[in-house]
């Protein structure tokens, strides 16, 4: 079991570049699965066990997969017929949901566990002609030609949004997408589609338009930088008063995370080769805007925690506020989401993370703690992000990944 261990209160200093997204290559791996005809070739690839986990899965469904770590390249040839179409045995719901629509699309037919994707996408591929059916516990769903339709979500959210556009590209017509998320994934998989010959207008904003067409093919494509990991680190300077440039990130994908720093008293400034974070030994509360990443709400709490004064975020897992309320973390539940009291005095403890983003939470605290913290299950930093604590390390953080034989 990999264990991280933090000495909080170290300023961080320095400059450090992020991997390519992680998020963004998982889509792109499955929007592959849409083209009939040439190669999928990814740039600027992380190293991360996602990635390696969606490659073997690909390659179960006899696609040719090409990763080339070292130069972090991925060709992915495509198949001109998929007859896998059994998504039960897969637990996250992110990936089940968002190759749902491309084997719906190129197989005709998919099996799911109940429950395993979101009813607003299960709804919004009913309003397209697919036929859905509920056996015990299994949700079979089948489908022809889908049809364009007019769709509106009832919350902004960036997997259904994406998950009904991978749906949707091949659907007769125009399909239109009301209330759709303007997150930054959105218009990266809207440009990798267009790419591979799509025609998704719109992304970005909260109007989708989706021209349907016959058949998608390979292009070659680069992996934005992972704006999640740029967001981290960019509150990991915040959160320890430091002065940090996050280098290999596209302005546009952290706008949110500059909007929510420059209102709670940070200094960002725009490079040319990154963003540069300044904290500040006063921090103010703030409430999340609408273009932070909602992945990273978890994280932005460690900021709120940190601010003087009161401020309020999305519902947290069970587990993981846990872990926090033994770091001495001033968490209440109102009405459905946090209010966070600050400036709060965490202390450093054991803890356990069940997951990467969990894991990512906890690092953040251990920076802000006073003393030692030991995040158990640390491993899981690994799924989603690229070397993340020897960055963290190289920017001055008191951090060590050890290896211990029992708990």
């Amino acid at each position: 079991m990999k264990k991280i261990l933090i000495q909080g209160g170290q300023r961080l200093r320095g400059s450090v570049a992020v991997a390519g997204s992680t998020t963004l290559a998982l889509t792109a791996q499955i929007a592959a699965l849409l083209a009939s005809t040439g190669e999928l070739k990814l740039a600027n690839v992380a190293d991360t066990l996602a990635v390696d986990t969606m490659n073997e899965r690909l390659q179960k469904m006899n696609l040719s997969v090409t990763a080339s770590k070292a130069t972090h390249q991925l060709i992915i040839q495509s198949q001109a017929k998929l007859t896998a179409d059994d998504l039960t045995a897969i637990t996250s719901t992110k990936i089940a949901s968002l190759m749902t629509g491309p084997l719906l699309v190129r197989t005709g037919r998919v099996r799911l566990n109940k429950d395993q994707v979101p009813d607003e996408v299960i709804a919004g591929l009913r309003c397209l002609g697919a036929d859905i059916s509920l056996n015990d516990e299994t949700l079979v769903i089948k489908a022809g030609q889908l049809k364009g339709s007019h769709l509106k979500l009832a919350d902004i959210d960036c997997l259904n949004t994406q998950s009904l556009i991978l749906a949707a590209v091949f659907a007769d017509g125009i399909t239109v997408i009301e209330n759709a998320s303007c997150d930054f994934e959105v218009i990266a998989l809207a440009n990798l589609l267009n790419k591979m010959g799509a025609r998704v207008h719109g992304a970005g904003t909260k109007i989708v338009r989706i021209q349907g067409v016959t058949f998608l093919h390979g292009c070659e494509y680069k992996i934005a930088g992972d704006y999640l990991e740029a967001t981290a680190l960019m509150l990991a300077a915040a959160i320890t008063n430091g002065d940090v440039i996050v280098e290999n990130v596209y302005p546009q994908s952290v706008q949110g995370v500059i909007n929510q720093l420059e209102r709670m008293g940070c200094t960002v400034v725009v490079q040319q080769n990154g963003v540069r974070v300044l904290g500040t030994a006063v921090l103010l509360p703030a409430d999340p805007q609408s273009l932070f990443p909602s992945a990273m709400y978890s994280e932005l709490a460690i900021l709120q925690l940190l601010a003087n004064g009161k401020s309020s975020n999305a519902a947290m897992d069970q587990r993981l506020l846990d872990q926090l309320l033994k770091m001495q973390a001033s968490v209440q539940t109102a009405a459905g989401e946090l209010i966070l009291n600050g400036p709060a005095k965490l202390i450093g403890i054991k803890v356990k993370a069940f997951d990467a983003g969990s894991a990512m939470t906890l690092t953040l605290a251990g920076l802000a703690a006073k003393g030692l913290t030991i995040i158990e299950n640390g491993a899981y930093l690994g799924d989603e992000f690229e070397a993340l604590p020897a960055k963290l390390q190289s920017l001055g953080a008191s951090l060590q990944a050890k290896d211990f034989k029992s708990a």
